[in-house]
């Protein structure tokens, strides 16, 4: 569980230090999904002004951005694992920023898809160099609680892309407006070009952030040894089990959020503006559920059961496939607002996930651990979910207005093998604990 680089790390700091730089990345966690996921909103006046399909469209909400990330995730991994953490993510958020805005002069598809693969690339360097920072800032058996402060900024972002877009959809003249410089432009491309600019003065304030790892101790994480990696092959159950069991949750959230407004559109008949605000107030559970679960799996943790972070989530996911199967047979919108805001709450994973990962990783492989984790469940949850639900509606069901049941379709195929492969990866962690406190490790140190 720990390295000799570990053992010789200094205390951890004040507490205030740790949490101002979980502030900070919350917040720049807030703007990569305002970024990503200002798309699932925009579907409507896309598909209109590109001419595309729905399954086109998925592509642009999932593969074309996950693909990216998770490739260049791997050698931004090996950078954080070698040179100044805080350094990439003030290039990655410089980098998808500036694409983001971008994105909003798109005129054809390939044009759009192209900037999702640059916001892609660049929001790939946030969450390893913040897991990896984090994980030097806070003790193991209190690791999980900021990380899923960090990690709410996933669902602050996505409630916030939607309620930002809705005022801005709101507030732009219908069809085209007119803007200096560049000319005449489409609604939405108005929206894409101002959701990138927070980017350019937020990226600065990443150097607040201590980074307690010193120059001298980088040069010896450069002469990591083959034998260093034997511990990954030997806990490729664990691995194996925690990337495609949280892939799975991913998966889920990521279908719900790409679909979710336009359900409420095209099957219930709300306009654009409603669903908006309704698909953000559900989105922002996810940020006190993934407190309130982050939290109790650090208590769960400290108390013995040391595969918490896992058998938590595998039982998130089994309820989260009940609430949606039944929230999409109903009619009565206010008990399916509910219904799927409790799914949210109980899909808010990140904060966890990432804590157990530097849980059972040594300190010198955190940085391409986490890329390669963030490369499979992207993959799986970026990637596939919203695909998932696009492939159902047009190939399965044949029509447009079965966007629900293609949502439940997608929970009731995927959601029982994720909660197995929890399951599996949670008894790894308790033979990995139960070996190093045998060999005089306390878990709690």
């Amino acid at each position: 569980m720990a390295s000799q680089s570990e053992a010789t790390t200094p205390a951890y700091p004040a507490a205030r230090i740790g949490w101002m730089a979980v502030l900070i990345f919350f917040l720049l966690y807030v703007l990569s999904f305002l970024d990503r996921q200002i798309l699932n909103l925009l579907v409507g006046p896309i598909k209109a002004s590109l001419g595309i399909t729905d399954f086109q469209m998925s592509l642009l909400q999932g593969p074309s951005f996950a693909l990216f990330y998770a490739l260049f995730g791997l050698p931004i991994g090996w950078l954080v694992d070698r040179v100044s953490r805080r350094h990439v993510i003030f290039a990655g958020v410089m980098i998808w920023a500036a694409a983001a805005s971008l994105s909003g002069l798109a005129s054809r598809f390939w044009h759009l898809l192209i900037g999702r693969i640059a916001v892609g690339a660049g929001e790939a360097a946030l969450a390893p160099a913040a897991y990896s920072l984090l994980s030097d800032l806070f003790p193991r058996e209190r690791l999980a609680f900021p990380m899923s402060v960090m990690g709410a900024g996933s669902a602050g972002g996505a409630a916030l892309s939607l309620f930002l877009g809705g005022i801005l959809i709101a507030a732009m003249p219908s069809g085209f407006i007119t803007v200096p410089i560049l000319g005449t432009i489409a609604s939405w491309q108005a929206v894409l070009l101002l959701t990138g600019l927070p980017g350019f003065l937020l990226a600065p304030l990443v150097f607040l952030v201590p980074d307690r790892r010193t120059r001298k101790s980088c040069s010896k994480l450069n002469t990591t040894s083959p034998q260093s990696l034997t511990p990954l092959f030997r806990r490729w159950k664990l691995y194996s089990g925690h990337f495609i069991g949280f892939g799975t949750v991913s998966l889920c959230g990521y279908a719900m959020g790409a679909w979710f407004p336009t359900f409420l559109i095209r099957v219930h008949g709300w306009d654009t503006g409603s669903a908006a605000y309704a698909a953000g107030l559900v989105q922002f559970a996810g940020v006190p559920g993934g407190m309130i679960l982050g939290l109790f799996a650090d208590r769960w943790f400290r108390k013995g059961r040391h595969d918490a972070h896992f058998r938590i989530f595998a039982i998130c996911l089994l309820v989260m496939t009940a609430l949606v199967t039944l929230a999409m047979q109903l009619s009565y919108m206010p008990a399916v607002i509910v219904l799927i805001f409790l799914q949210y709450m109980l899909g808010a994973f990140t904060g966890t996930a990432a804590a157990a990962l530097q849980i059972a990783t040594l300190p010198d492989l955190r940085g391409r651990v986490s890329a390669a984790y963030l490369l499979v469940f992207n993959l799986i949850g970026l990637g596939l979910g919203p695909v998932a639900v696009a492939f159902f509606t047009d190939y399965v069901f044949k029509d447009e207005m079965r966007v629900g049941a293609s949502l439940a379709a997608t929970f009731i195929s995927f959601a029982p093998l994720g909660a197995l492969m929890l399951l599996m990866a949670g008894r790894d962690m308790r033979g990995i604990m139960r070996e190093a406190i045998q060999g005089g490790l306390k878990p709690e140190a």
